[in-house]
């Protein structure tokens, strides 16, 4: 009896000690290892995957591509829509920090993309929307 509370026990603190020396989470050690360069407006430690999701959805917003931004070197900035596109997040970025986040934490990231350009890649304004989507009758 005492054998096998011995081995029990010895079991348990095995597992207890496994579980607390866990890996760290894939989207923390990607912190730590991607090396992107030339990151001038998205933070320096953004993980990979965030970075590619935060891509899809500029692309949805304006109905792009990759390319619409970006040349074969992903870093390089030989393409102007990427230096207008940093332009845009600063503005957005600004926008939400310092004119809604006050307000409220439910209007934290209330500006984005999609916002004026609703999938097209020159921002539609609002008489061009009405003039769109509210048809006379």
């Amino acid at each position: 009896m005492k054998k096998i509370v011995f081995i029990t026990a010895l079991i348990f603190g095995f597992v207890l000690l496994t579980s607390a020396l866990k890996s760290p989470k894939v989207s923390d050690y990607e912190q730590v290892t991607n090396n992107f360069k030339n990151l001038k407006v998205l933070p320096q430690n953004i993980s990979k995957d965030s970075l590619m999701s935060l891509m899809q959805e500029y692309n949805t917003a304006l109905g792009v591509k990759c390319n619409y931004c970006h040349s074969k070197d992903k870093s390089a900035d030989d393409v102007y829509m990427k230096e207008v596109a940093r332009h845009m997040i600063t503005l957005t970025n600004s926008l939400n920090v310092k004119e809604f986040n006050p307000i409220g934490e439910q209007y934290e990231n209330a500006v984005n993309c999609a916002m004026c350009h609703r999938g097209t890649p020159k921002a539609m304004t609002a008489v061009k929307y009405f003039e769109t989507n509210m048809k006379r009758k």
